[in-house]
Order: structure tokens, then C-alpha cells, then sequence
């Protein structure tokens, strides 16, 4: 016999969702890429604060939110409100993240901007459909508010698939989880609360990091279509295999903060997936192959023959493990330039 505090939730759930007739008509009055380019819309021009959590797949974080068009250039600022102090203010294309000393984010400064929020300004949906497909996933709601679901599918191994709630009203993103072929979560963040078209005020977005924080400085690179980069002679090394669909978004030459010697560093992305390589000279005690997989995010390192002694490639990105280590494994030096 069914009880009756299950009789009553059923009622409670039932009754919090959409009704199919209103479904079908979100299904028919716009297209899944329609909704992602509204989504992508609501995401960069609309004004909103609001507290999420943030599952990478070992650790649970909660994050605030606050983001504002201000003439034209977007102003954001996330605060994480457990664990290690970290803000990261954004202005523009302009990115600084406020760290403690020792913190793990420091290691990978550079390499792919931190969270779901600041890798969804990179994305270009221009070609998104040649690559993945999209379809309609149902209905449901998140922070109180009623949502379509979309699944981005992989046609193929070599990158993760996406479940995503939209806001029904004005196609704001309320959720999403990134899932590998097996259906397993590897990466989930939720609005708890969220408040959009509001007011915010400029001295939301200044920082409230202690004294002895350290500020890392990045650029986003909004433009896949072309390659950008701060050097002036093109990085003579190149990926000699990689998955249909991806392409170099960046390149640059850095040095290491005590300039001891300087690292090579490829970015590519499909549209919505990307992945870092990073070249740099064989440590002198040596350096083991190394695969380290947290969530979503996947680091591989190997060693490549280089042009006069043999280089450390490091690959970082949202990738399965397999795909990461056929990348690495086919970094190469063009001995032609």
C-alpha cells in the first residue's frame, strides 16, 4: 500500500513542474540551438546575483555570483563562501583572481579560467550542432523556478556530454552537469537562489580578499574563430592529432614568475569543450608520465623528443582520459621553422 506522505509528495512534485501542454509549447516555440543562443544571451548581457554550488566531482563548493553590463563591458565577481578564500573579478576580457598563497589554482594559472561561469564566456555555439546533438530533455525546476532541460550529446568518445536547465521565462542558465558516455556526473552547479534584471551597485564588484592575497591575472579569449596570441613568431610546436571539431583558440610563449625558463602553451576548443598544452623543458631530476583526473578536468603529462634536448607536454581540459593522452602523445616540433 502506498502511503499517504508518498501520495502527498507525488501531488507536491507533479504540481511544481510544468503541465505537458506547456512543455509542448516550450518544445515548439523554439529550437534547442535557439534556446542555447538565448541562454548564452541571458548569460553575458543580463544583470543577476545569485549563490550556487559548484560539484567537480570530489569536492562540494558554493559560489556568489554578481554580474552587470556597465557601457557595454561585463563586470562580474565570484566570491567562494566555503573552503579556501578565492574571488575572481572580471572586466571585460580582463580576468583577476584573488588567491591564497598555496593554493592549488596557482599550478594551473593560465590554463583554463576557473569555473562553469568564466569557461561559458569562451564558448562560440556558432558551430556547436556540427559536433554534438542537441535535443530536448524534458522539463523540471530549479531555485524556485520553472526550467526546459537540453541534452548536448558526444557523437563520439573523445568529449563529454551536457545536461542543462534553462530558465523557461528568459532561457537563463539554472543548471547544468557535464556526463561522460557511462551517464556519470563528473561536474554539477545549481542555483540555490538567483535574482535577475536587479540593480547592482559598482562596489559589488571590488574585492574583499585579505592582506597577503595574491592577484593572478589572465585574459579570456572570446574570438575560437581566430587564433590570438601576445608573441610575434608563431609557437613551433603543434598538436599532431586532436578530435575532429577542435580548434587552436590561442598560443603563447609565458615565462615561469622566477623566469627561469619559458613554457609554450596551445589552447583549443570545439565551442563549448577545451584543453590547454603546455611545453616546457625536462625537469632536471626527470619527470614520470602522469595522469590525475578531478571531475571533469583531466591532466596528463609525457615526454616528447624535442628539437635539441626532451620536453615535459603537459595536457589540461575537459576531456576523457584517453583522448588527453593521444593529444600529448602527438605534440611534435616542426623542424621546418
Amino acid at each position: 500500500m502506498i502511503s499517504i506522505v508518498r501520495v502527498i509528495s507525488l501531488i507536491l512534485v507533479s504540481a511544481s513542474l510544468p503541465s505537458a501542454a506547456v512543455a509542448e509549447e516550450l518544445f515548439e516555440d523554439k529550437t534547442p540551438s535557439q534556446w542555447l543562443w538565448q541562454m548564452n544571451e541571458a548569460f553575458t548581457q543580463k544583470n543577476y546575483d545569485g549563490i550556487f554550488s559548484y560539484y567537480n566531482g570530489t569536492d562540494l563548493s558554493t559560489l556568489r555570483v554578481v554580474h552587470a553590463v556597465v557601457n557595454g563591458v561585463q563586470r562580474e565577481r565570484l566570491v567562494h563562501l566555503n573552503g579556501v578564500r578565492r574571488e575572481i573579478i572580471r572586466k571585460g576580457d580582463e580576468v583577476s583572481c584573488i588567491l591564497q598563497p598555496g593554493d592549488e589554482l596557482l599550478t594551473l594559472e593560465n590554463s583554463l579560467p576557473s569555473g562553469p561561469f568564466a569557461r561559458a564566456f569562451t564558448r562560440n555555439f556558432d558551430d556547436l550542432s556540427g559536433h554534438y546533438r542537441l535535443t530536448f530533455h524534458g522539463v523540471g525546476r530549479v531555485a524556485g523556478r520553472d526550467a526546459i532541460r537540453l541534452a548536448i550529446n558526444a557523437p563520439d568518445r573523445n568529449r563529454f556530454g551536457h545536461r542543462l536547465w534553462l530558465d523557461t521565462a528568459t532561457g537563463f542558465l539554472l543548471r547544468s552537469e557535464m556526463i561522460d558516455e557511462h551517464g556519470t556526473r563528473l561536474e554539477i552547479f545549481q542555483f540555490s537562489s538567483i535574482q535577475l534584471d536587479v540593480s547592482i551597485d559598482a562596489d559589488q564588484f571590488e574585492p574583499s580578499a585579505p592582506h597577503g592575497s595574491i592577484v593572478s591575472h589572465l585574459r579570456l579569449e572570446s574570438d575560437t574563430a581566430s587564433v590570438k596570441s601576445s608573441g610575434t613568431e608563431p609557437i613551433p610546436w603543434h598538436a599532431g592529432w586532436m578530435p575532429r571539431g577542435f580548434k587552436m583558440s590561442a598560443w603563447d610563449l609565458r615565462q615561469t614568475p622566477n623566469a627561469s625558463k619559458s613554457i609554450s602553451t596551445l589552447m583549443y576548443s570545439d565551442g563549448l569543450a577545451a584543453f590547454s598544452v603546455f611545453i616546457e623543458d625536462m625537469p632536471t631530476q626527470g619527470a614520470g608520465n602522469v595522469v590525475s583526473r578531478n571531475g571533469a578536468t583531466i591532466v596528463v603529462t609525457v615526454s616528447v623528443k624535442g628539437p635539441k634536448k626532451a620536453q615535459l607536454v603537459t595536457v589540461v581540459g575537459e576531456i576523457p582520459t584517453d583522448t588527453a593522452k593521444r593529444i600529448a602523445r602527438s605534440v611534435a616540433y616542426d623542424t621546418s621553422r
